[in-house]
């Protein structure tokens, strides 16, 4: 690397990554368990910078990732917390933020007023409005794996820039407003979700077109704004999602990928489909 990294970028690998001029990669988890996400967390020496909680679609809550977010970035990974409700329910922006995520993903964002109360909350002053308290969050901030990990005024000092806002842009509503949305000072990428994007278009297959030109839309529009694009891309997709110039690429879920790869298994050992 040319120049020496910043302390956001050595303790976000998702900045990280972005620093060394390459796509993240991550993949989403619904099951909770340690272990479970210290297995994918291991997943750091074939290249994975992030894991997202989906505490939207998936089982996990507070206490759950309470220890989950320290166990991820204690590899060397970082852990995103995928927000139920605009972020606003009772595991929300605040309580994610102060567990110790180094990011929220918030579904259904579909305004630039939404953007600017999102951020508000999850941004400490003079940008938002983020109040000071949690007691575990810097221990998840390491500024090398298994190294020394910030204080708590490092942590308040360089928090703003550690810490991702990611809004998912999946409903017609987001998809029109996108071009102001992308406009929101503090919004630190976008994630294109094309499956409730078809859903919101009229339950469209993905191939149609007004479901291609919608992506396309959003990935432009984040481009032109200078707010990098996670991309949804698994298999075959990713790496040419990546090529494409997709600045993350997410390729899969935890339930989807496990439950491939043991009925691949069962296939080659000749056990007998049911349907």
């Amino acid at each position: 690397m040319s120049q020496e990294l910043t302390i956001p970028q050595r303790v976000n690998h998702i900045k990280r990554a972005w620093a060394e001029g390459r796509p993240a990669f991550g993949i989403i988890t619904k099951a909770p368990g340690l272990s479970l996400v210290r297995t994918l967390a291991g997943l750091k020496r074939y290249g994975l910078d992030f894991i997202v909680t989906d505490s939207e679609h998936g089982n996990y809550h507070e206490s759950e990732n309470q220890d989950t977010f320290h166990a991820i970035a204690s590899l060397g990974v970082s852990p995103i917390a995928r927000c139920p409700g605009m972020g606003s329910e009772a595991w929300g922006i605040r309580v994610a933020l102060d567990a110790g995520a180094h990011g929220i993903m918030i579904p259904l964002l579909g305004s630039k007023a939404e953007a600017q109360d999102v951020v508000y909350r999850a941004k400490y002053p003079p940008l938002g409005g983020r109040t000071s308290g949690g007691s575990f969050h810097t221990q998840a901030f390491h500024l090398e794996p298994h190294g020394r990990t910030l204080t708590q005024e490092e942590y308040w000092k360089y928090a703003n820039d550690s810490t991702l806002v990611i809004p998912i842009i999946e409903t017609k509503e987001g998809l029109e407003n996108i071009e102001e949305i992308v406009s929101v000072p503090g919004l630190d990428a976008i994630f294109i979700g094309q499956y409730d994007l078809a859903l919101s278009l009229g339950s469209l297959p993905q191939s149609a077109p007004e479901v291609i030109n919608g992506v396309e839309r959003i990935f432009r529009a984040g481009k032109a704004a200078g707010v990098p694009v996670i991309a949804w891309a698994p298999g075959d997709q990713a790496k040419a999602a990546a090529e494409e110039g997709y600045e993350g690429v997410i390729l899969g879920l935890d339930m989807s990928l496990l439950t491939k790869a043991f009925s691949e298994e069962l296939g080659k050992a000749g056990a007998k489909r049911l349907w």
